[in-house]
């Protein structure tokens, strides 16, 4: 068929149809769209390749070809009379779709390994025209979520050979492994390779969480006060305020997990014994929890400080330190180090730095 307000035409059982006035590609009934894999193709990949690494680049593919599998299993290989035969007619769309030819070449039950070929994926055909050799991890990620699927077990596949590498195809074995996308990002973080992106994102999520944190502080105080002033003889609104003063206690606390072994205490307010309590408490059950290496202590929103804060401070500090975790300051403002000087207090047991940022990168170094 092929009518002039929609054209359309069917491929292999495949329909595609245009349409011109909504501004869309269709296959099937879904939204399609077409690129020129050599130039526009290229040129997207290798910009985000740039930003962000092969390491990071092929396993943001892995895991979207992971995700991409699970629809296609649904459709394809779940109503298949065989596994085999739901591969063969996923194999049979690919090429309608511009992604190649694909090939089971093997399947081992036994052995629980399966082995695929592909020739002319978007991925090598982009990678040929920039004269690179990053892998085709996307489809990697297809194959190893068929083998999880099939076997019943995590999966990882290993790509064995390279079109552009001069081999005849990509080829990918698939077998069960222990290897995850997240395991695999955790161990570029934990070997000291977290990119400037990495760190800014972790630094926006704790400010924002401070900063709404103050601003929940502040309407619960304003709460208090004025039901405290409209309903003091009220028995059943002092339970009401007594219960909102234990919140604003609990939120002025808060233990916030900013990396893999370092904890942030953002100290809010003033410091008096009960609450320099409260903090030990959850601190050392938060450090127990995680097995934290660093614990900063942030004093960024602490008005100011005298001999009695600075030591209950100091007793959180030994507590920690007893747990094997290191504690250190950030967010000391120019009048509070006035204020420590005057006071001849002894804080050379801490390392100290004027931004929490500074302390961040203190303890990722």
């Amino acid at each position: 068929m092929n009518d002039k307000a929609n054209p359309a035409i069917s491929v292999g059982g495949l329909r595609f149809e245009w349409d011109l006035d909504g501004g869309r590609v269709l296959a099937s009934g879904n939204p399609v769209m077409s690129l020129w894999t050599e130039t526009t193709m290229a040129r997207f990949m290798s910009a985000i390749h740039r930003m962000v690494g092969t390491e990071r680049l092929n396993l943001a593919l892995y895991g979207s070809g992971e995700a991409t599998a699970e629809a296609e299993w649904m459709q394809f290989v779940q109503p298949a009379a065989s596994f085999e035969d739901g591969l063969r007619r996923i194999g049979g769309v690919a090429p309608l779709l511009g992604l190649g030819h694909w090939e089971l070449v093997s399947l081992d039950r036994a052995k629980k390994e399966l082995r695929f070929r592909t020739r002319n994926s978007w991925e090598s055909v982009y990678q040929r025209a920039l004269g690179v050799s990053w892998g085709s991890s996307s489809l990697a990620g297809r194959f190893a979520a068929y083998a999880k699927r099939l076997f019943g077990e995590n999966c990882w596949a290993d790509q064995t050979a390279f079109l552009t590498q001069g081999d005849p195809w990509d080829e990918f074995v698939a077998r069960p492994s222990d290897r995850t996308v997240e395991g695999q990002l955790e161990a570029l973080i934990s070997a000291d390779k977290a990119t400037r992106a990495d760190l800014d994102a972790a630094l926006d999520r704790l400010k924002q969480e401070i900063h709404e944190r103050k601003q929940a502080e502040e309407r619960l105080k304003q709460e208090i006060h004025d039901r405290k002033q409209a309903e003091q003889t009220l028995l059943d609104k002092l339970e009401i305020i007594r219960r909102q003063e234990d919140s604003i206690r609990a939120m002025s606390t808060p233990i916030l997990q900013l990396w893999e072994g370092v904890l942030a205490l953002p100290v809010i307010g003033l410091v008096d014994n009960a609450r320099a309590n409260q903090m030990m408490e959850s601190l050392l059950d938060a450090i127990v929890k995680t097995q934290a290496r660093f614990t900063i202590l942030d004093l960024t929103g602490v008005d100011g400080i005298d001999t009695s804060a600075a030591d209950h401070l100091l007793k959180v500090v030994r507590a920690a330190r007893l747990l094997g975790t290191r504690c250190v300051i950030s967010g000391i403002s120019p009048d509070m180090a006035q204020t420590i000087v005057g006071l001849e207090l002894d804080l050379a047991e801490l390392s100290s730095f004027s931004t929490l940022e500074s302390a961040l990168r203190y303890t990722l170094r």
